[in-house]
């Protein structure tokens, strides 16, 4: 059970959104870089990826690096922006008018690892069904290339406690990522490491 809780934190990709790391990785090679899979770790990147993730570099220069990186300059930025996108499979529907009640009663905040190229189209009307972007469905989103750091860098979290005004005790951290979730319980965070595939709402009920 999880008590006293006035605000929920929920990680996208693996939470609210369901991935497939295998499908992303297969498209990558598709448009041309083989060693894609030296730099796509399960949670968290590395090279140029983490460096696009942590806002170090901008679009263009993480477009421009990747084609050297794969030795190719006819890769389009659309043909690298569909291999990020072929991370997210579905955002079931669910979840999105789970977000929408549970704004009613608690603090609802988001808290990513992503890059601009899959916020291009989550922070649009393309997002869902009812035309509303992934913005609509929370108090505030953070995202790690606006903050400068990753998870699970302490950085990332003394940010939004700060910003917020959130208290840790008193937040329920949902990610799928077993060393976000251990870095979280170290700044007092009560915790969930979820499943993408079982029922938020069965979590929620967990709530007294």
């Amino acid at each position: 059970m999880y008590t006293n809780i006035k605000n929920l934190l929920f990680d996208f990709g693996g939470v609210i959104a369901s991935l497939d790391k295998q499908q992303a990785i297969s498209r990558f090679k598709e448009i041309g870089l083989e060693t894609i899979e030296d730099y796509l770790n399960e949670y968290r990147q590395s090279g140029i990826f983490l460096e696009y993730e942590e806002g170090k570099i901008n679009d263009t220069e993480f477009y421009d690096a990747f084609r050297k990186l794969a030795g190719k300059e006819d890769i389009s930025d659309d043909d690298i922006d569909s291999a990020w996108m072929a991370f997210i499979t579905e955002v079931p529907a669910y979840k999105l008018e789970l977000l929408e009640e549970l704004r009613k009663k608690y603090n609802v905040y988001l808290l990513s690892n992503t890059n601009p190229s899959i916020m291009k189209w989550a922070m649009s009307p393309n997002f869902s069904p009812a035309g509303k972007p992934l913005s609509h469905y929370f108090d505030k989103a953070y995202i790690s290339y606006h903050i400068g750091h990753a998870k699970p860098d302490k950085g990332i979290y003394e940010h939004i406690i700060k910003d917020s005004g959130m208290n840790p005790s008193e937040t329920l951290f949902f990610d799928d990522g077993k060393a976000n979730i251990e870095a979280a319980n170290q700044l007092g965070f009560q915790t969930y490491q979820t499943n993408q595939d079982e029922d938020l709402r069965k979590v929620i009920e967990l709530i007294k």
